[in-house]
């Protein structure tokens, strides 16, 4: 019962979080976008996604990462520089200029790394039986959701 209660502080504690804000990188210190590296999303709280493809028009394949690593259906844990990282069970689609704008790479994995948190995002459910967890999932998907249709649509339709 203890761990349930631990989950649900969490989610508490993450939505307390939430905010709308989303910073800008200043435009000198902007970094380009590459196949491996770990980001930081300036968004309230930070988010945080792993590159592992960018197409030729600039849409960006990315694992959504997150240091709520008990709220995750994903097994898999990266230590990255002083941090605890787990993949969230899904991908999202950023257009490279978005990221350019609102994230700065804290880590470059190598692609051993990037194929086991594929096949890890491949193996965990979408879904939980634990309310906190399923709340969790949810909640940051609905963060990407509109940036990912709206990268979408710009990359392919227009």
């Amino acid at each position: 019962m203890r761990n349930i209660e631990e989950l649900k502080m969490s989610l508490k504690l993450y939505k307390e979080s939430l905010g709308e804000e989303r910073l800008k990188v200043k435009e000198d210190k902007r970094q380009p976008v590459e196949i491996g590296q770990v980001r930081v999303l300036f968004w309230m709280p930070n988010e945080y996604v792993l590159i592992y493809h960018i197409e030729d028009e600039g849409l960006v394949h990315a694992v959504p990462l997150t240091v709520w690593v008990s709220l995750t259906t994903c097994s898999l844990r990266l230590h990255i520089k002083d941090r605890i990282f787990a993949p969230l069970p899904f991908v999202v689609y950023l257009r490279k200029e978005i990221l350019e704008q609102e994230s700065y790479p804290i880590a470059v994995v190598r692609q051993e790394t990037i194929e086991k948190v594929l096949r890890a995002v491949d193996r965990s459910p979408t879904w939980s039986a634990i309310k906190p967890k399923r709340e969790f999932l949810k909640l940051v998907w609905k963060r990407y959701e509109d940036i990912t249709l709206s990268s979408l649509f710009y990359t392919h339709i227009i």
